[in-house]
């Protein structure tokens, strides 16, 4: 992953906690303190931020990557890619409909980004069905709080509810997303 998503790890752990729980952090994760936003780091980097997160805060791993995901949108995205997100969606659906166009868009500036792909079917006028595909596992809560906070981001209240991976064809994740 690219050092953006560190830093915005870093920038998460600092608005909720402060500067010692973020020292402790990566240090437990053998990780800097700091990232070049455009530079390419493992995954594993971010994968043991995560992990040290959890075991230094007590919050399970797929709580911290939805907070996380909810960070993104409402810290990160919106300060720093205000424009490329105007022109992704007018609101949530027209949004994830529209995240493939988004994420070509970036892979010009990002070397050998590799994103994932969302195919999004109608379902009505409030609901769409969400297949997320990634090469990196264990993210799924992620993207959902990257969902909720997109959600809040238009003004609009979520319901998502994942379909078990026996229920439709692999290697995807699904998710059935309702505007309430």
């Amino acid at each position: 992953m690219y050092g953006m998503v560190n830093k915005a790890v870093r920038g998460f752990v600092l608005k909720n906690f402060d500067d010692a729980t973020w020292t402790r952090i990566h240090t437990k994760a053998g990780a800097d303190a700091d990232f070049i936003a455009m530079q390419a780091y493992d995954d594993d980097v971010t994968y043991q931020l995560v992990g040290a997160a959890h075991e230094e805060l007590g919050i399970e791993v797929p709580v911290i990557l939805h907070g996380f995901g909810e960070y993104w949108v409402s810290d990160v995205a919106t300060a720093s890619y205000a424009d490329l997100m105007r022109k992704t969606g007018a609101g949530f659906i027209d949004f994830v409909k529209n995240l493939d166009h988004l994420h070509e868009r970036i892979k010009v500036t990002f070397p050998d980004y590799r994103p994932p792909s969302f195919r999004v079917k109608d379902l009505g006028p409030k609901q769409i069905q969400v297949d997320y595909y990634s090469h990196r596992e264990g993210l799924l809560p992620f993207v959902e709080g990257l969902f909720a906070g997109l959600a809040k981001h238009y003004g609009e209240t979520i319901a998502i509810e994942q379909v078990p991976d026996d229920a439709h064809p692999m290697p995807c994740k699904r998710m059935l997303v309702t505007l309430e």
